[in-house]
């Protein structure tokens, strides 16, 4: 996939996560949109249906909300595709050293 709505992904890191007891937690992101805007702590669960991307949350009095996301449908899409085959990729990776 090559952009949408013309913001693309210049640069992503992926870092694996500490894997804690009962998290479902797998790994972060950093992406960088259009060389101009860097987004953190995504994050790359696994989910009951297979891996997803979560959006960066802040917490205030119990109640969470999310920092940034795609309000289109395909910039999710895009979003999640990029990102869970760069992490794929590296996971592939990682496993054929071992």
């Amino acid at each position: 996939m090559e952009s949408a709505n013309g913001i693309q992904i210049t640069d992503i890191k992926i870092t694996k996560a500490k894997k804690e007891p009962g998290s479902h937690l797998v790994a972060h992101a950093r992406i960088v949109l259009n060389g101009s805007f860097c987004v953190n702590s995504l994050r790359i669960v696994e989910g009951k249906f297979g891996p997803f991307i979560s959006f960066p949350r802040e917490y205030a009095k119990d109640k969470g909300y999310n920092v940034c996301y795609p309000i289109t449908k395909s910039l999710q899409d895009y979003l999640t595709e990029v990102i869970l085959t760069k992490w794929v990729s590296e996971k592939t990776l990682v496993e054929r050293r071992t």
